[in-house]
């Protein structure tokens, strides 16, 4: 009895079966299910649009305290005209840059406040220094709508707001004429690759 011959037909036999149907359908299902999750975890990066991240989680400003707008402040460019209703607001937490957050005074009906007068929003240091400014015309609405600068015009996106800073809004309201109690409200709204609005800061 050929022993080696009837082993060698055996195995040639072992060797020519192929998996059944159902399992190569299985497995070609799982490889293409496999292979289009990591295709898709590759490509969300790229393929995400800007305003990810909220702003309200990166940036917050506490209450705000009224005052009027000095011709010193006005020289200093922190305020736009002498004797207008300013309000003032400490910067409680922030991780980003100017260029992530532009600002607005909105009135009880969610519209941009309606000032008679030239207004201004503007980032100072605690110690009265301007860092960045933006003027805003008569009757236009207190709502920015482009990038801030500084006392030199030029623009500033990338510096870093900290808690050393304020805001301090000039409503374009003579302080002799604002009705306080009018339920107007300050938020910032996230640019670029911040998205939404921070916690609204009634005005008094």
């Amino acid at each position: 009895m050929n022993v080696w011959g009837t082993n060698a037909r055996s195995w040639r036999k072992a060797r020519g079966r192929a998996v059944s149907p159902i399992i190569a359908t299985i497995l070609l299902v799982a490889i293409t299910v496999v292979l289009a999750a990591v295709l898709y975890v590759l490509i969300s990066g790229l393929t995400h649009g800007p305003g990810n991240t909220p702003i309200g989680s990166a940036f917050a400003m506490g209450a705000p305290v009224g005052g009027t707008c000095s011709a010193a402040q006005v020289t200093a460019k922190i305020c736009a005209v002498s004797g207008d209703e300013i309000f003032t607001f400490t910067i409680e937490q922030s991780t980003i840059t100017l260029g992530s957050v532009q600002f607005e005074v909105k009135s009880p009906a969610a519209t941009a406040f309606a000032n008679t007068g030239a207004g201004s929003f503007a980032i100072q240091s605690i110690t009265g220094t301007e860092v960045a400014y933006y003027a805003v015309a008569a009757a236009a609405g207190l709502a920015m709508t482009a990038a801030w600068s500084n006392y030199a015009g030029t623009n500033t996106a990338a510096t870093p707001i900290t808690t050393t800073m304020t805001l301090v809004i000039d409503t374009g309201i003579a302080a002799t004429a604002w009705t306080p109690g009018q339920g107007n409200y300050a938020i910032g709204l996230g640019v670029g690759s911040y998205s939404g609005t921070t916690s609204a800061q009634t005005l008094p």
